[in-house]
């Protein structure tokens, strides 16, 4: 085509139409060359490109450059931006960022940021070398971004990495796109049922046998003091159930957990297996010398097999083992551990990564090399028994699992690693509780691509309860009166729920009886009586309790943990 000058208002900026491409995705314009004195554009412009996209949820250039430093300016529309470091020198190099961007905010929880741009301005993005960076547009509306590029266009500096090679870009968006398109389903009435599942990674690989560390301690106190903390309910569920069927839904069939000597109760509630039609067994644990001596003492159990060591107290979401399971086998690895970002990694085994590969583990530094922290779901194969025979006991009195994998580092065997998306741990506070309980509604009682006003009540609802967003209640349970239920919320069987406001993040356990209560954020244990107009925020309420009114009401807003078999007026 003829090569157009363009002028343009803006002083010592010339641009010269290139190139125009119409295609069903919409329309491409290239224009080059240019530049500009500018200060926002410090490094020059050398060339400007403008794209229409129309194709709903189709990828949108997705490409990368070696050189090139890129500034894209969103104009209109709502798309989903993808960014992912190939940067081997930048020090979030292998991370990958999601934002949506646009007009209106698609008013769903997607679980990742989301961006408004006001009318009649524009959301500048910088964008540079060696990041990936893909859009694909959410809405039937046209997103039209525009761009600026440092260089001038070289072929050479240029790579369209597939989408299916770029780590986690297809995961993100088929959970978006998911979720947008279940929610237009639903639009016009209730879900009754919250029995769907998320669409699973393809099972390249299974791994047959997990061992579950579970032995008794008192981390958890006062709950602690009575059960075992890996049987506190968390969406009315003991903990450890979460990551029993996580572990099943990738195929394991063999499960021995960990146990403290005369520990019957996790025997009892967790039984043989046969509910999850798999085999779990029970290894005595005499002393309790750490995860590195759990490991120990389950080498009969593993036998030569690659296996998966799953803390109890620790939920790792299926999609994200699978794919560290699937990894594991395609790179070979002796280990691999699963990394998440955290914002204390000090209280975490903490990895210090170079060129993409760990080269050590601390365990709880004091000045942390990474803000990862290693998860409580490991993959090895038989050499880890090798590893943590030379273990000794560190100054806390345990045999470390990080000494496990320095000794495998320092002897080169393959240690890889896998950045899992969530992951939830519990380390003894009781605000971990309230974490826990929120992400197990957020994550497995209601599955994150379930619309938001999805219901399963198999109980009595008066006419006059109002119910909002994700609701679950049990048999024979009878919500009346004057009460507003808004969810994500769990109530158990047997329940009385009269003249409440039941608020989101809560879960109340069986046989629980709540009057005249306002109760948000808040796990409350089978078996209590709550009787108070005073509000209950963040609290953690133990079985058998009760809380009643005195005669004064202030302060508002109590926050509270209460033990079991206790009483409390408030």
């Amino acid at each position: 085509m003829i090569i157009k000058h363009i002028t343009t208002p803006i002083k010592g900026l010339n641009l010269y139409l290139n190139k125009v491409v119409s295609d069903k995705r919409g329309s491409y314009c290239d224009m080059a060359p240019g530049g500009t004195d500018s200060p926002l554009y410090s490094e020059g412009i050398k060339h400007i490109h403008a794209s229409i996209a129309t194709k709903r949820f189709v990828a949108r250039g997705g490409h990368y450059h070696f050189k090139l430093k890129e500034n894209f300016f969103t104009l209109g529309g709502t798309a989903l931006w993808y960014f992912y470091d190939f940067d081997k020198n930048s020090p979030t190099f292998g991370e990958s960022y999601t934002v949506i961007l646009g007009y209106d905010k698609l008013g769903l929880d997607l679980g990742i940021p989301e961006y408004t741009i006001d009318k009649e301005m524009a959301a500048q993005i910088a964008i540079s070398p060696g990041v990936y960076h893909v859009l694909w547009p959410l809405t039937d509306k046209q997103a039209v971004v525009a761009g600026t590029g440092s260089t001038k266009y070289d072929p050479e500096d240029y790579d369209r990495t597939k989408i299916e090679d770029v780590p986690g870009a297809i995961e993100i968006f088929e959970k978006v796109k998911n979720r947008i398109l279940e929610n237009e389903k639903d639009i016009f009435g209730h879900l009754v049922s919250v029995d769907k599942k998320t669409e699973s990674l393809p099972i390249k690989s299974t791994i047959k046998k997990a061992v579950i560390p579970a032995a008794r301690n008192n981390q958890q106190r006062p709950f602690s003091h009575t059960i075992n903390k890996h049987l506190i309910p968390l969406g009315n569920r003991p903990m450890i159930f979460y990551g029993i069927e996580n572990l099943v839904s990738v195929g394991v069939k063999e499960i021995a957990i960990i146990i403290s000597e005369n520990d019957n109760l996790i025997q009892r509630v967790v039984g043989d297996g046969s509910r999850w039609k798999i085999d779990i067994k029970y290894i005595i644990q005499k002393e309790l010398l750490g995860v590195g001596n759990a490991l120990k003492i389950s080498k009969d159990f593993v036998g030569g097999d690659p296996f998966i060591l799953y803390l109890g107290d620790n939920i790792v979401l299926k999609e994200d083992l699978q794919k560290s399971i699937n990894k594991f086998f395609e790179e070979k690895s002796n280990a691999l551990l699963m990394l998440a970002k955290v914002d204390n990694p000090q209280m975490f085994g903490v990895p210090e990564i170079r060129d993409g590969k760990i080269t050590k583990v601390e365990e709880r530094p004091m000045h942390a090399k990474s803000d990862f922290a290693v998860t409580g779901a490991y993959i090895y194969d038989h050499n880890a028994f090798k590893a943590v025979e030379s273990l000794s006991l560190s100054s806390r009195g345990e045999y470390e699992i990080s000494d496990v994998h320095n000794y495998l580092i320092s002897n080169n065997y393959k240690v890889d690693y896998q950045q899992i998306s969530e992951w939830w741990k519990d380390r003894g506070n009781f605000k971990d509780l309230l974490n826990g309980n929120s992400f197990v509604l957020e994550n497995c009682v209601f599955e994150k691509n379930e619309n938001e006003d999805s219901l399963a009540i198999e109980g009595f609802v008066e006419k006059s309860v109002k119910i909002e967003g994700r609701v679950k209640i049990g048999k024979n349970t009878r919500a009346v009166g004057r009460s507003l239920i808004r969810g994500p919320v769990v109530i158990g069987d047997g329940c009385l729920i009269k003249d409440c406001y039941i608020g989101p993040g809560t879960s109340i356990g069986n046989n629980v009886e709540i009057q005249n209560a306002e109760i948000e954020n808040s796990l409350i244990m089978e078996q209590a009586n709550i009787f108070t107009k005073n509000r209950i925020v963040n609290s953690v309420i133990g079985r058998n309790s009760s809380v009643t009114d005195k005669a004064h009401s202030i302060p508002y807003g109590n926050e509270m943990v209460i033990g079991e078999n206790c009483q409390a007026s408030i």
